[in-house]
């Protein structure tokens, strides 16, 4: 199941696999860049490469430690996170009308989409309705 969610991914989006209990398995704390994605290794129970994983989430997001601009990124993050978030539910009030009002529905989607695309890149409406559409049946 988690293959099928992978696969709908938009192309150049990092993929993190995280390897739990290596206290069972004998593994050591490591990061694996692979080809379909960068693998850590990991025990939550003994909290061991616990900071593997941060510095790696840190890395993919592009978090940098550089005083005030921190900041300001994140409050950005969270400001496009709010909007997108207000944007899905006036979306989901539009799909639960009686009278199906499906382009006020995708115009909440495309503008949530723009939200979340100013912080991880572009996903295009086009994309976005294409994975949309493919899970949904629309009609009478």
């Amino acid at each position: 199941a988690d293959e099928n969610i992978v696969a709908e991914f938009p192309q150049g989006v990092p993929v993190l696999r995280v390897w739990n209990k290596i206290d069972l398995s004998g593994h050591k704390p490591a990061v694996d860049a692979a080809d379909d994605a960068t693998h850590v290794y990991l025990s939550a129970h003994e909290h061991i490469g616990i900071d593997l994983l941060r510095a790696e989430l840190q890395r993919i997001t592009g978090w940098q430690q550089t005083g005030e601009s921190l900041y300001l990124a994140r409050e950005r993050h969270l400001i496009a996170l709010k909007n997108a978030g207000a944007h899905l539910a006036r979306a989901g009030e539009h799909a639960s009308q009686d009278d199906q009002s499906l382009d006020l529905f995708a115009e909440e989607l495309r503008l949530a989409q723009a939200q979340l695309s100013s912080i991880t890149g572009e996903f295009t409406p086009d994309d976005l309705l294409g994975v949309i559409f493919s899970r949904f049946c629309i009609g009478k």
